[in-house]
Protein backbone atom coordinates (compact mmCIF):
# COMPACT_ATOMS: atom_id res chain seq x y z
CA UNK A 1 0.00 0.00 0.00
CA UNK A 2 1.32 3.14 -1.29
CA UNK A 3 -0.04 6.59 1.12
CA UNK A 4 0.94 9.98 -0.22
CA UNK A 5 1.62 12.37 2.69
CA UNK A 6 1.40 15.93 1.72
CA UNK A 7 3.16 18.12 4.60
CA UNK A 8 1.99 21.69 4.81
CA UNK A 9 3.19 22.82 8.52
CA UNK A 10 1.08 23.58 11.30
CA UNK A 11 1.15 22.44 14.32
CA UNK A 12 1.54 18.97 13.95
CA UNK A 13 4.60 20.03 12.26
CA UNK A 14 6.02 22.55 14.50
CA UNK A 15 8.49 22.11 18.10
CA UNK A 16 8.14 24.27 20.88
CA UNK A 17 11.02 26.57 22.04
CA UNK A 18 10.86 28.08 25.30
CA UNK A 19 7.33 28.14 25.57
CA UNK A 20 6.89 28.78 21.90
CA UNK A 21 5.61 26.84 19.32
CA UNK A 22 7.61 27.33 16.16
CA UNK A 23 7.02 26.33 12.30
CA UNK A 24 9.53 23.55 11.70
CA UNK A 25 10.41 19.40 13.07
CA UNK A 26 13.02 17.47 13.00
CA UNK A 27 11.21 14.31 13.07
CA UNK A 28 7.61 14.53 10.85
CA UNK A 29 4.52 12.75 11.82
CA UNK A 30 5.24 9.85 9.72
CA UNK A 31 8.29 9.35 11.32
CA UNK A 32 6.64 9.55 14.67
CA UNK A 33 3.91 7.25 13.69
CA UNK A 34 6.23 4.32 12.17
CA UNK A 35 7.94 4.85 15.28
CA UNK A 36 4.79 4.87 18.04
CA UNK A 37 2.89 1.66 16.10
CA UNK A 38 3.23 -1.92 15.70
CA UNK A 39 5.51 -3.42 13.24
CA UNK A 40 2.18 -5.43 12.06
CA UNK A 41 0.43 -2.15 11.27
CA UNK A 42 3.03 -0.40 9.46
CA UNK A 43 3.70 -3.76 7.29
CA UNK A 44 3.10 -3.23 3.70
CA UNK A 45 2.75 0.46 3.86
CA UNK A 46 4.71 3.16 2.16
CA UNK A 47 5.20 6.46 2.70
CA UNK A 48 5.73 9.16 0.49
CA UNK A 49 6.12 12.79 1.61
CA UNK A 50 6.46 15.81 -0.05
CA UNK A 51 6.12 19.20 1.17
CA UNK A 52 4.64 22.37 -1.06
CA UNK A 53 4.97 24.61 1.75
CA UNK A 54 5.53 24.82 5.49
CA UNK A 55 3.72 27.28 7.64
CA UNK A 56 1.63 28.06 11.18
CA UNK A 57 -1.87 27.65 9.16
CA UNK A 58 -3.12 31.30 10.72
CA UNK A 59 -0.55 32.70 8.18
CA UNK A 60 -1.80 30.39 5.13
CA UNK A 61 -1.97 32.35 1.90
CA UNK A 62 -3.38 32.23 -1.63
CA UNK A 63 -0.50 30.93 -3.43
CA UNK A 64 -0.16 28.39 -0.51
CA UNK A 65 -3.75 27.15 -1.71
CA UNK A 66 -2.54 27.05 -4.93
CA UNK A 67 0.58 25.15 -4.29
CA UNK A 68 -1.78 22.50 -2.64
CA UNK A 69 -4.05 22.12 -5.41
CA UNK A 70 -1.33 21.40 -7.99
CA UNK A 71 0.29 19.06 -5.74
CA UNK A 72 -3.25 17.30 -5.19
CA UNK A 73 -3.28 17.45 -9.45
CA UNK A 74 -0.52 15.48 -9.95
CA UNK A 75 -0.56 11.61 -10.66
CA UNK A 76 -2.21 9.30 -7.71
CA UNK A 77 -2.57 6.42 -9.85
CA UNK A 78 0.01 4.53 -8.12
CA UNK A 79 -1.03 5.53 -4.30
CA UNK A 80 -4.12 4.02 -2.42
CA UNK A 81 -4.60 7.38 -0.96
CA UNK A 82 -3.55 10.79 0.17
CA UNK A 83 -2.85 12.28 3.87
CA UNK A 84 -2.61 15.89 4.31
CA UNK A 85 -1.22 17.08 7.42
CA UNK A 86 -2.34 20.88 8.25
CA UNK A 87 -2.72 23.71 11.25
CA UNK A 88 -5.64 23.63 12.57
CA UNK A 89 -6.57 27.16 12.56
CA UNK A 90 -7.41 26.95 9.51
CA UNK A 91 -8.06 23.35 8.88
CA UNK A 92 -11.58 23.72 8.17
CA UNK A 93 -11.21 26.17 5.33
CA UNK A 94 -8.71 24.40 3.50
CA UNK A 95 -10.46 20.82 4.40
CA UNK A 96 -13.24 23.09 2.48
CA UNK A 97 -11.43 23.57 -0.64
CA UNK A 98 -10.11 20.13 -0.67
CA UNK A 99 -13.67 18.77 -0.62
CA UNK A 100 -14.48 20.30 -3.98
CA UNK A 101 -11.44 20.26 -5.43
CA UNK A 102 -11.14 16.40 -5.24
CA UNK A 103 -14.82 15.74 -5.07
CA UNK A 104 -14.46 12.76 -7.75
CA UNK A 105 -11.46 11.60 -6.29
CA UNK A 106 -10.76 7.90 -6.94
CA UNK A 107 -8.49 7.49 -3.15
CA UNK A 108 -9.44 8.49 -0.18
CA UNK A 109 -8.30 11.98 0.85
CA UNK A 110 -7.75 12.49 4.84
CA UNK A 111 -6.49 16.08 6.11
CA UNK A 112 -5.38 16.31 10.14
CA UNK A 113 -3.92 18.08 12.58
CA UNK A 114 -2.45 18.43 15.59
CA UNK A 115 -3.71 20.25 18.85
CA UNK A 116 -0.23 20.20 20.59
CA UNK A 117 3.00 19.92 18.82
CA UNK A 118 4.02 16.19 19.02
CA UNK A 119 6.51 15.90 21.71
CA UNK A 120 3.77 16.66 24.04
CA UNK A 121 2.62 13.87 25.66
CA UNK A 122 -1.35 15.49 25.37
CA UNK A 123 -0.97 15.61 21.84
CA UNK A 124 -3.72 14.58 19.85
CA UNK A 125 -1.01 14.18 16.42
CA UNK A 126 -0.27 10.55 16.76
CA UNK A 127 -3.85 9.62 17.26
CA UNK A 128 -5.36 11.52 14.17
CA UNK A 129 -2.93 10.60 11.69
CA UNK A 130 -3.24 6.75 12.98
CA UNK A 131 -7.21 7.28 12.03
CA UNK A 132 -5.73 8.87 9.17
CA UNK A 133 -4.05 5.89 8.09
CA UNK A 134 -6.89 3.56 8.74
CA UNK A 135 -9.46 5.57 6.26
CA UNK A 136 -6.81 4.92 3.40
CA UNK A 137 -6.04 1.20 4.34
CA UNK A 138 -10.18 0.73 4.49
CA UNK A 139 -10.59 2.40 1.40
CA UNK A 140 -12.99 4.53 2.61
CA UNK A 141 -13.18 7.16 -0.64
CA UNK A 142 -14.20 10.70 -0.20
CA UNK A 143 -12.45 13.70 1.84
CA UNK A 144 -12.13 13.79 5.44
CA UNK A 145 -11.04 15.43 8.44
CA UNK A 146 -9.81 13.83 11.31
CA UNK A 147 -9.51 15.56 14.59
CA UNK A 148 -10.27 13.17 17.52
CA UNK A 149 -13.32 12.50 15.14
CA UNK A 150 -13.82 11.48 11.59
CA UNK A 151 -15.70 14.32 9.92
CA UNK A 152 -16.63 14.66 5.91
CA UNK A 153 -14.42 17.79 5.25
CA UNK A 154 -17.00 19.49 3.62
CA UNK A 155 -19.46 19.56 6.50
CA UNK A 156 -16.33 20.49 9.26
CA UNK A 157 -16.72 23.75 11.23
CA UNK A 158 -13.34 25.17 12.58
CA UNK A 159 -12.08 24.34 16.54
CA UNK A 160 -14.00 26.00 19.13
CA UNK A 161 -11.34 28.34 21.38
CA UNK A 162 -11.88 27.01 24.76
CA UNK A 163 -11.59 23.09 23.54
CA UNK A 164 -9.98 22.55 20.71
CA UNK A 165 -12.84 20.51 19.25
CA UNK A 166 -14.08 21.04 15.47
CA UNK A 167 -17.97 20.25 15.18
CA UNK A 168 -20.12 18.97 12.37
CA UNK A 169 -22.46 21.54 10.45
CA UNK A 170 -24.81 20.96 7.40
CA UNK A 171 -23.84 18.52 4.16
CA UNK A 172 -23.93 21.04 1.43
CA UNK A 173 -27.20 20.10 -0.27
CA UNK A 174 -26.25 21.73 -3.92
CA UNK A 175 -23.50 19.88 -5.96
CA UNK A 176 -20.40 22.24 -6.78
CA UNK A 177 -18.55 21.37 -10.52
CA UNK A 178 -15.26 22.76 -11.31
CA UNK A 179 -14.93 23.70 -15.20
CA UNK A 180 -10.96 22.13 -14.77
CA UNK A 181 -8.46 20.95 -12.33
CA UNK A 182 -5.68 21.70 -14.18
CA UNK A 183 -4.04 24.96 -13.13
CA UNK A 184 -6.02 26.64 -10.43
CA UNK A 185 -5.00 30.35 -9.73
CA UNK A 186 -6.64 31.90 -6.89
CA UNK A 187 -6.30 35.53 -7.77
CA UNK A 188 -9.17 37.26 -6.42
CA UNK A 189 -10.48 37.01 -2.98
CA UNK A 190 -14.10 36.51 -0.87
CA UNK A 191 -14.45 39.02 2.12
CA UNK A 192 -16.14 37.36 5.16
CA UNK A 193 -17.57 39.91 7.93
CA UNK A 194 -18.90 38.12 10.86
CA UNK A 195 -22.19 39.38 11.72
CA UNK A 196 -22.54 40.86 15.56
CA UNK A 197 -24.55 43.09 17.41
CA UNK A 198 -24.98 46.71 17.09
CA UNK A 199 -22.36 46.03 13.50
CA UNK A 200 -21.58 49.41 11.39
CA UNK A 201 -20.05 48.65 8.18
CA UNK A 202 -19.23 52.02 7.63
CA UNK A 203 -14.94 51.54 7.85
CA UNK A 204 -15.38 48.36 5.89
CA UNK A 205 -13.22 48.80 2.47
CA UNK A 206 -13.43 46.80 -0.49
CA UNK A 207 -10.38 47.07 -2.77
CA UNK A 208 -9.72 45.84 -6.32
CA UNK A 209 -9.05 42.38 -5.85
CA UNK A 210 -12.72 41.35 -3.40
CA UNK A 211 -14.65 40.12 -5.93
CA UNK A 212 -17.31 39.09 -3.35
CA UNK A 213 -18.37 39.37 0.24
CA UNK A 214 -19.51 36.66 2.42
CA UNK A 215 -21.74 37.78 5.52
CA UNK A 216 -22.06 35.09 8.30
CA UNK A 217 -24.83 35.87 9.47
CA UNK A 218 -26.55 34.71 13.17
CA UNK A 219 -27.75 30.66 13.66
CA UNK A 220 -31.03 31.78 12.16
CA UNK A 221 -29.83 33.14 8.77
CA UNK A 222 -30.49 36.77 9.88
CA UNK A 223 -28.28 40.38 10.00
CA UNK A 224 -29.04 43.52 10.93
CA UNK A 225 -30.87 45.15 8.28
CA UNK A 226 -29.75 48.96 8.73
CA UNK A 227 -25.76 47.55 8.27
CA UNK A 228 -26.64 45.14 5.35
CA UNK A 229 -28.08 48.05 3.68
CA UNK A 230 -25.13 49.99 3.84
CA UNK A 231 -22.66 46.92 3.19
CA UNK A 232 -24.90 46.25 -0.06
CA UNK A 233 -24.39 50.13 -1.44
CA UNK A 234 -20.99 49.83 -0.77
CA UNK A 235 -20.67 46.25 -2.62
CA UNK A 236 -23.07 47.55 -5.49
CA UNK A 237 -20.72 50.53 -6.36
CA UNK A 238 -17.75 48.21 -6.35
CA UNK A 239 -19.63 46.04 -8.70
CA UNK A 240 -19.31 42.99 -6.42
CA UNK A 241 -21.79 40.43 -5.12
CA UNK A 242 -23.06 40.29 -1.38
CA UNK A 243 -23.75 36.85 0.31
CA UNK A 244 -25.46 36.65 3.52
CA UNK A 245 -24.75 32.66 5.31
CA UNK A 246 -26.42 30.93 7.88
CA UNK A 247 -29.77 29.94 6.78
CA UNK A 248 -30.52 26.37 7.45
CA UNK A 249 -33.10 25.21 4.54
CA UNK A 250 -35.52 23.77 7.01
CA UNK A 251 -35.70 27.18 8.99
CA UNK A 252 -37.93 29.41 8.84
CA UNK A 253 -37.68 32.85 7.32
CA UNK A 254 -37.49 36.08 8.78
CA UNK A 255 -38.83 39.37 7.15
CA UNK A 256 -35.61 40.76 7.63
CA UNK A 257 -33.67 38.14 5.57
CA UNK A 258 -36.43 38.25 2.94
CA UNK A 259 -36.11 41.97 2.79
CA UNK A 260 -32.18 41.58 1.85
CA UNK A 261 -33.32 38.34 -0.70
CA UNK A 262 -35.99 41.16 -2.76
CA UNK A 263 -33.18 43.74 -2.64
CA UNK A 264 -30.15 41.51 -4.37
CA UNK A 265 -28.73 40.08 -1.20
CA UNK A 266 -27.37 36.05 -2.27
CA UNK A 267 -29.02 33.75 0.66
CA UNK A 268 -26.78 30.89 1.03
CA UNK A 269 -28.72 28.20 2.59
CA UNK A 270 -26.85 25.05 4.30
CA UNK A 271 -23.46 25.83 3.69
CA UNK A 272 -20.88 25.85 6.78
CA UNK A 273 -19.31 29.34 6.10
CA UNK A 274 -15.84 27.83 5.32
CA UNK A 275 -17.98 25.64 2.81
CA UNK A 276 -19.01 28.75 1.48
CA UNK A 277 -15.85 30.67 1.40
CA UNK A 278 -14.23 27.77 -0.70
CA UNK A 279 -17.22 27.65 -3.25
CA UNK A 280 -17.15 31.34 -3.91
CA UNK A 281 -13.56 30.94 -3.78
CA UNK A 282 -13.73 28.88 -6.99
CA UNK A 283 -16.61 31.23 -8.56
CA UNK A 284 -14.74 34.43 -8.11
CA UNK A 285 -12.25 32.90 -9.97
CA UNK A 286 -13.62 31.50 -13.00
CA UNK A 287 -14.11 27.72 -12.12
CA UNK A 288 -17.86 26.75 -11.04
CA UNK A 289 -19.64 25.71 -13.90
Amino acid sequence: MKIKVILTGGTIGSEKQSGIVHSGVSRDIVSYWLEKCSEEKSRNIEFFKVSPYSVLSENISLDNWQALTEEIARDYSEYDGVIITHGSDTLSYTSAMVSIYCKDFPIPVVLTGANKVLSDKESNGYGNFDKAVDIVKQGKTGVWTVFDNVYSADSVMEADYYTDSFSRGNTPQQEVILKSKEKIIFKNKVMIIKEYPFADYRGIVIDSSVKAVLVIGYHSGTANEKAIDLLYEKCKKQGVELYLQGLNSESAVYSSTEKMRKRGVNIIYNDTPEYAFAKLMFKVNGYLC
